[in-house]
């Protein structure tokens, strides 16, 4: 059964509007891309077609070495003739080594086309020489779930409507539901958000066989695609067994800044510079999020140090804890990790782009920075994000700082105690449990 998810809006809007750009819908695997796009190809007039499959038809397809020649493919081979009202949906678009070539001319020769290219690896189809076409191209990213939509996978997404507790403080507080959806959240860190491993954990299933599966698959996709100007380096790098160390080294320092040195420790030049090109495949592949903190004292020279966080708690999880249970309840550093991991999963869901999501710290002498300052629309919501009952004014000074600094009254401790009010130093402070990062629009804004 077809669950819905919040990304399937944007893109029937865009198929629905008047512009005829190509829809990228990118994301890592696993997110549930192709299940979307097959729901939405059963409204509308459609041609599928998946770029790894083995036929001598799309073989011929996907090495078409001239835009005359695709066309001629599409039309002798799957009776497609663009403009004609037929929406192209190509999945696995990047195995295709010449199709970035083309979305120029595709743009420019079929008007009224609407087409959908999907994968993991979109990036692949764009290089140095080969440009992504900024103007002709919008990109949408598939990406885990959120916890409301984890709790829709669980069937309980309308125990959020229970929730009476609201932004004046007004409502009968129900802890039966807080008790609940605290739980419901603790699976959430646990197992994460793509789709095949929640339905896997509704259905009892082998859940760790199904996670080797994905990173081996992921590893597979390391080796195939992470290129390299000097071909011999290509062939000497195991990039999978490098992008699983990177990952797993991601996980444990999550909430810190890390330098390429913390991620990996090598006297090795070689590696030095394989490194950041592995960062920047695991960024452009949706599979880390990097977030570079501001500040009200700008520094010199070469700044602070980025803190990064993987896209998924599941992932995380079974990269550093083999997926053993975890608590909520406990003051485990590691849990502490993975409940601000979450959090930041949940925010990219709502604000769609990390260039909304920021940490901050006052200046460079502070040990401690806010988590996250999230852009929504025209507010800037500030975050800390702490996994404890109970929270002393000490541990939330970034959090007032950014407030009094950007002549803000209002912030938000996402913390795991039940849902209250205070005032310090004249700003309102909303002291919420982390199922509330899915009330936020209808709470606060």
């Amino acid at each position: 059964m077809y669950i819905k998810r919040e990304i399937e809006s944007s893109i029937v809007e865009q198929l629905n509007s008047s512009s005829h750009d190509i829809i990228l819908l990118s994301g890592a695997r696993q997110t549930g891309k192709t299940t979307i796009v097959e729901q939405i190809a059963l409204r509308y007039p459609s041609l599928l077609l998946n770029f790894w499959d083995e036929s001598p038809e799309i073989i011929a397809l996907k090495k078409a070495s001239s835009f005359e020649l695709f066309e001629k493919y599409l039309f002798q081979f799957f009776g497609f003739t663009p403009n004609s009202g037929t929406l192209l949906i190509i999945d696995e678009a990047q195995a295709s080594h010449t199709l970035g070539l083309f979305i120029m001319e595709i743009h420019r020769k079929w008007k009224n086309q609407k087409i959908i290219l999907l994968g993991s690896i979109l990036s692949n189809l764009f290089s140095e020489n080969v440009p992504m076409p900024v103007g002709r191209v919008v990109e949408l990213v598939c990406r885990p779930l959120s916890f409301r939509e984890f709790l829709r996978f669980r069937k309980k997404e309308g125990y959020l409507g229970l929730v009476t507790f609201e932004s004046d403080g007004s409502g009968k507080f129900d802890e039966n539901i807080h008790n609940i959806l605290m739980e419901e959240y603790g699976i959430f860190m646990q197992y994460g958000g793509l789709p095949g491993i929640v339905n896997a954990f509704n259905d009892g299933e082998n859940i760790p066989l199904i996670f080797e599966s994905l990173l081996n698959n992921l590893y597979r996709d390391a080796d195939r695609f992470i290129s390299s100007t000097n071909s011999l380096r290509r062939r000497s790098v195991q990039y999978g067994s490098l992008v699983g160390h990177v990952m797993k080294t991601i996980g444990e320092r999550v909430a810190f800044p890390t330098t390429n040195s913390s991620l990996l420790s090598t006297d090795s030049p070689n590696y030095r510079t394989i490194l950041p090109e592995v960062v920047e495949s695991l960024v452009s592949w949706h599979l880390i999020y990097v977030l570079a903190t501001e500040t009200k004292q700008k520094t010199s020279k070469k700044g602070y140090n980025s803190k990064k966080y993987l896209y998924d708690t599941g992932v995380m999880n079974f990269l550093i804890n083999h997926l053993f249970p975890i608590s909520i309840k406990t003051t485990s550093p590691f849990v502490a990790q993975l409940f601000e991991n979450s959090v930041m999963q949940n925010l990219i869901s709502d604000v769609k782009t990390i260039h909304n999501i920021f940490p901050y710290k006052t200046n460079n002498k502070v040990r401690n920075e806010l988590d996250f300052v999230a852009v929504y629309g025209d507010r800037l919501l500030p975050i800390e994000v702490k996994l404890s009952a109970t929270i002393n004014q000490k541990s939330i000074t970034q959090l007032l700082s950014f407030l009094n600094e950007s002549k803000l009254s209002e912030g938000i401790v996402m913390y795991a105690g039940f849902p209250q009010i205070k005032q310090i130093n004249g700003c309102k402070l909303y002291y919420l449990p982390p199922y509330f990062l899915s009330l936020l629009p209808s709470f606060l804004l």
